[in-house]
């Protein structure tokens, strides 16, 4: 008997040994490994729910704070209450959800909106299991919930940033092919109009079927420069006719609320600039505009030769000494008129900056009166630079060569054809590199003196043809052709000694290109 006695209590009386010792550190155990749940919990940043539904009594741990700005005490555990914090238009679902888990068991996930503590909703998802009284104990209702406000946003943004990626692959896409019909129009217009006489009214016609194309042209350039800004194509430009070509455009982009007026200048000296680019320049600050004039307003384009005797300084901005076309932009505004330093750090004027510095200008901001931002553009004049001569098709007495034309354009190809076979050339064409190498395996003795190829073509493109032939035929010329902005700079990269026609181009310019390599100029 006193060894029986002696397991139930020990001899202080402090200690208990037996059943109850152990129920003591079950309790124990299980309260630990309570507080290593709401440590992990607390941790990952999620919430442990558990929902007691016979006794409608919910306890809630984890990062309850964190996530809804609310500690687990404050609220209290009953369905309705949990129910509150859940965004009204989602209600219905999440009921739903509940009791068809309820009804079922196992596994539920749902994701929904729930009010934080100051008023403002987050995205939740809720994953948990039905413990039914038949699985043991009583019936429980567990989840685990986490905050994918930040999650889903961020998917969100990949989505558009694909979606982005696709559209501007689909306009570069459409912009190539539409300068390869622009350049068939361009080109076969040129042809008719130098076989017209000038007094006809049809070398008029045909005069302006040019243009049109060319303005076609100069739009469709800046489609492919959605992505990535094009390499510099310079040509002579007269600043008025560009204005009062563009100004539509600037009209619709300033909206209802923003005045445009343009007074044009006689005689203004023309400019040595990329036309696209420059037209470019316009609408990234009329974009800028609107976003600086909230309230309305009006702009005002003015355009002046400008002689320049001694560089000078303003406002911090240096201008050289010089002949130069002045092109003046006035934004009045309604309203109370942003900084200087708020213009300038508009991103659209900082590209439309970025392109007038490339094309050689430069661009003064300043503040005449105190509703008022006075944007000066200086560009370098270039009236004492020679026109480019009209080359024409009567290079046709130079010697005859073998020319390799590769493009997938059947209409391009044609045209191309054609202006190589009027200058009396033999001209090879295919409509891909893989189809070229053929031909000429099939053509032989014959070997090309020139290589004609655009470089985005199906199965081999341009470049690496080019690589292909300049091994074989080591005195072989290469004129690569794309509307591509950055297809120059990949092929500069590439080691070969080539030559290259932006699309669309002028008869004159593939004539004058074509010529200098047979001559080795």
């Amino acid at each position: 008997m006193e060894n029986a006695s002696s397991h139930s209590v020990s001899k202080s009386g402090d200690t208990l040994h037996g059943p109850l010792s152990h129920m003591e550190s079950a309790l124990r155990e299980l309260r630990m490994w309570k507080l290593r749940a709401e440590g992990v919990m607390s941790a990952s940043d999620q919430i442990l729910r558990e929902w007691h539904t016979s006794d409608d009594d919910s306890i809630y741990s984890g990062a309850m704070e964190l996530i809804l700005g609310i500690l687990p005490h404050e609220l209290p555990g009953h369905f309705e209450t949990w129910m509150s914090l859940i965004h009204p238009d989602d209600h219905a679902g999440y009921r739903s959800r509940i009791e068809a888990v309820l009804l079922s068991g196992g596994a539920f996930e749902i994701e929904y909106r729930a009010r934080k503590s100051n008023g403002k909703y987050t995205l939740l998802l809720e994953r948990g299991y039905f413990i039914t009284p038949e699985q043991g104990g009583g019936a429980v209702l567990s989840s685990v919930i986490t905050d994918v406000s930040e999650l889903r946003e961020m998917q969100s943004r990949l989505r558009q940033t694909q979606k982005a990626e696709a559209f501007s692959q689909l306009v570069g896409g459409v912009a190539h092919d539409f300068n390869n019909m622009l350049s068939v129009i361009i080109g076969y217009s040129q042809i008719m109009m130098e076989e017209t006489d000038a007094s006809e009214e049809n070398h008029t016609f045909l005069s302006e079927i040019e243009k049109a194309a060319a303005r076609a042209s100069s739009l469709t350039n800046q489609l492919l420069a959605f992505n990535k800004p094009p390499d510099i194509k310079r040509g002579r430009l007269v600043i008025n006719d560009l204005l009062t070509e563009i100004s539509k455009v600037l009209k619709r982009l300033l909206g209802e609320q923003i005045e445009l007026e343009f007074i044009p200048e006689s005689d203004l000296w023309p400019l040595e600039a990329d036309r696209s680019q420059i037209e470019q320049s316009f609408i990234n600050m009329a974009v800028g505009a609107r976003g600086t004039m909230p309230d309305g307003g009006k702009i005002t384009i003015t355009a002046k030769n400008v002689t320049q005797r001694e560089a000078k300084t303003f406002h911090g901005q240096s201008l050289p000494s010089g002949d130069f076309v002045n092109v003046r932009l006035i934004q009045a505004h309604r309203s109370t008129r942003p900084s200087v330093e708020q213009v300038l750090s508009n991103n659209s004027l900082k590209t439309a900056r970025s392109i007038i510095e490339q094309n050689e200008g430069h661009l003064v901001v300043v503040q005449p009166r105190d509703s008022e931002i006075c944007f000066d553009i200086y560009f370098p004049s270039a009236r004492e630079t020679p026109a480019t001569p009209v080359l024409e098709t009567k290079q046709r007495d130079a010697k005859e060569s073998t020319i390799l034309l590769v493009e997938d354009d059947t209409a391009m190809r044609r045209f191309i054809r054609t202006v190589l076979k009027r200058l009396g050339h033999i001209v090879i064409s295919a409509p891909d590199g893989e189809e070229a190498l053929k031909l000429l395996t099939k053509s032989a003795p014959l070997q090309p003196s020139l290589l004609v190829t655009d470089m985005v073509m199906p199965r081999m493109g341009g470049l690496d043809l080019a690589l292909k032939l300049s091994a074989q035929y080591p005195e072989m010329q290469i004129l690569l052709m794309s509307g591509y902005p950055d297809q120059q700079s990949l092929a500069a990269n590439s080691g070969l000694d080539f030559a290259f026609l932006r699309k669309p181009f002028a008869t004159g310019e593939l004539i004058s290109k074509v010529g200098c390599l047979l001559q080795g100029v």
